[in-house]
């Protein structure tokens, strides 16, 4: 779709950021992206982290990028001014303490913010599986509901990361659910 206007041959004769910016520009309107961040070039970069690709706008990531950590972990997403901002899914390293899988969801300054769902490996040190709902400083905050390995959800307010209330459910058979409100 991106390329209608723009021909194969002609993406060959554009050099460097040029290609990039037509690509992310192309990306962030199928994408239903209303605002355009200011891009004044694309980069490649290999950093400490890793290597990335995509928007810059002062020498810093901005717009659009993917980052492939050396750790294994992958983030593909909007960027700040050289932080996550927006929205993004980040794929965490299979080695990581906390058994994280994948974010989908909001960035705030780097940190996990906003709206999303956080999934874990099988063996992770919590037995959860997933949490869908809102985030505050890499923590849970607000209204979430969580699965567990076993099976059980649970609905819950959340601040800081600790649940202070909610509803647990567990299935007792296939259409019925029992639970308890705390």
């Amino acid at each position: 779709c991106c390329y209608t206007e723009l021909t194969i041959e002609a993406l060959k004769k554009m050099r460097g950021s040029n290609v990039y910016q037509y690509i992310f520009l192309c990306a962030m309107f199928s994408l239903g992206v209303s605002q355009i961040l200011p891009l004044d070039r694309s980069c490649e970069a290999q950093i400490r982290l890793g290597s990335y690709i995509g928007g810059c706008f002062d020498e810093v990531f901005h717009g659009f990028g993917n980052l492939s950590f050396t750790d294994g972990g992958f983030y593909s997403g909007e960027w700040r001014n050289g932080l996550r901002n927006g929205n993004g899914t980040m794929k965490f390293s299979p080695n990581n303490r906390e058994g994280r899988k994948m974010y989908n969801g909001g960035w705030k300054k780097d940190l996990i913010s906003g709206y999303g769902k956080m999934e874990w490996m099988d063996t992770n040190p919590y037995n959860v599986k997933e949490y869908v709902g809102y985030f505050d400083n890499n923590a849970e905050h607000g209204y979430g509901s969580t699965v567990w390995l076993n099976g059980v959800t649970f609905d819950s307010e959340w601040e800081n990361g600790n649940a202070v209330s909610g509803t647990k459910c567990q299935k007792v058979d296939r259409r019925h659910y029992g639970g308890s409100i705390f």
